[in-house]
C-alpha cells in the first residue's frame, strides 16, 4: 500500500497542502470500507505525468461531468472549456464564467448544461452540498438525458464565442479611448 494511498506525486511541503489537510479532515483516506474514493493528481496534465499520461484536453473528452467550485475567477476558462466539449459542468457565481451564464434565458441548471452554484465566503456547506446533489441528479438520468444535456452544454459554449463577445472589447476600447483623452484634455 502507498504510504498516503489519496495522491499519485510527492508534493514540496506535504503536510501543509490545503488539498490535503480538508482530506484529512473529512475523514477521506481511501479505507477498504470507505463508499467514496480519492484519487488526487496534482500535476500539470501535459501527457507526461506518469499516472494518467494524458494532456488535458484529451482528459475532459472521457469526463460525464465536470465540477469546477471556484471561489474566485475573473472568467472562469475550465467549465467552458469543458462545455466546449459537450462535458456538462458545475461552477459558481463567483467565476465570471457562472455569472454570465446565470444572465442567460435558456440556462436552468444542470438539465441545461452548466449548474451555477451561489458561492459566498460564508456557505461552503452549502455548495458542497449543491455540488452532491448535481452529481446525484445527473448520475440518475438517462443515456438519453445525459445525450440531450450534453448537447446543449455545447449549445452554452456556442454563446461564449468571440465573435459574439467581441462587440463589447470594441464598447470597451472605445470607452477607455475616449476618457484617457479626456484626461489628457484636462
Amino acid at each position: 500500500p502507498l504510504e498516503v494511498p489519496l495522491i499519485t506525486h510527492w508534493l514540496h511541503n506535504m503536510t501543509h497542502d490545503q488539498v490535503l489537510d480538508m482530506l484529512k479532515y473529512m475523514g477521506m483516506s481511501n479505507r477498504p470500507e470507505d463508499k467514496v474514493k480519492i484519487i488526487f493528481v496534482p500535476c500539470y496534465l501535459d501527457g507526461k505525468d506518469g499516472i494518467i499520461n494524458k494532456q488535458y484536453y484529451d482528459l475532459i473528452l472521457g469526463e460525464d461531468l465536470s465540477v469546477y467550485p471556484s471561489y474566485y475567477e475573473p472568467w472562469g476558462y475550465t467549465p467552458l472549456e469543458s462545455v466546449a466539449f459537450h462535458v456538462p459542468t458545475v461552477t459558481t457565481d463567483l467565476a465570471g464564467f457562472g455569472l454570465w451564464v446565470s444572465s442567460l434565458k435558456n440556462q436552468h441548471g444542470i438539465d441545461d448544461g452548466v449548474e451555477v452554484l451561489h458561492r459566498s465566503d460564508y456557505n461552503y456547506s452549502e455548495v458542497a452540498d449543491g455540488i452532491k446533489d448535481t452529481i446525484s441528479a445527473f448520475s440518475a438520468k438517462t443515456d438519453a438525458e445525459v445525450k440531450n444535456i450534453r448537447k446543449r452544454a455545447g449549445q452554452v459554449a456556442e454563446q461564449a464565442l468571440w465573435k459574439h463577445f467581441i462587440e463589447y472589447y470594441y464598447e470597451a476600447y472605445d470607452f477607455a479611448l475616449r476618457h484617457a483623452m479626456e484626461r489628457q484634455l484636462g
